[in-house]
């Protein structure tokens, strides 16, 4: 948990992010200030669910909380919210979310008069940002040495195409495998695959909905799992 006058930034359902400071701290409790940057007139409902995160000395820290209530004490506006999950990604800037399902790449901008490497495969999990994806492994060295991608996948139902360039590749985690929501393994566990990480060439408005989708999927991900230990 954070400390008190922790600096965090909240992250509501939309995206959309503020700039806040832990008030307090209990037992699966997190009192912030209310963000100085929120408009006066914009009020978040009881209930609503919530995205705090803070850097520490071993990455990121995420909380996800659920507003409890909304208070003033000696006009500082505080929001006293439930802690649901707490967990800390290592060294990463932007908030990643598994992503299961295909994707299709689709090399740009090489040589005149020949045709352009178009590849599919399998998603791994997404950012704002970036994404990671299993390919064959011929497939990905043949894109590692292009100089532009389009990346075509979905997320919650969403359907992005976004340029995209290919930042490293790595053996397969042949210790991690896919699996669908009904479970099933979709892996393959040959040495002929790799793992593919891409960063985005995107605007503020595609970034910010993928920040909203990614937010989501954290949120459904983790009903799952609930209900699924219930």
């Amino acid at each position: 948990m954070p400390g008190i006058h922790r600096l965090v930034t909240i992250t509501d359902l939309d995206g959309r992010e503020y700039c806040s400071r832990v008030e307090d701290v209990g037992d699966g409790v997190l009192v912030f200030a209310r963000p100085l940057t929120l408009p006066l007139e914009h009020q978040f409902e009881v209930g609503q669910p919530l995205l705090a995160s803070w850097p520490d000395p071993e990455g990121l820290t995420l909380a996800t909380v659920t507003l409890l209530e909304t208070r003033v004490h000696e006009h500082l506006g505080l929001w006293l919210t439930a802690v649901e999950d707490l967990r800390r990604q290592q060294r990463r800037q932007f908030v990643r979310v598994q992503a299961l399902g295909p994707i299709e790449l689709l090399a740009t901008g090489g040589d005149p008069g020949e045709p352009f490497p178009h590849v599919a495969g399998h998603l791994l999990d997404v950012s704002e940002a970036a994404l990671r994806c299993t390919l064959h492994t011929a497939d990905a060295e043949a894109l590692l040495a292009m100089p532009g991608l389009l990346a075509s996948f979905a997320l919650a139902d969403a359907r992005f195409t976004v340029p995209a360039s290919m930042l490293r590749i790595e053996p397969a985690r042949k210790e991690s495998p896919r699996k669908d929501d009904s479970g099933k393994d979709g892996s393959r566990r040959d040495g002929s695959l790799t793992d593919c990480v891409l960063t985005f060439d995107i605007d503020d408005r595609d970034a910010a909905e993928l920040r909203r989708l990614v937010f989501a999927e954290q949120l459904r991900l983790r009903r799952t799992r609930v209900a699924g230990a219930s």
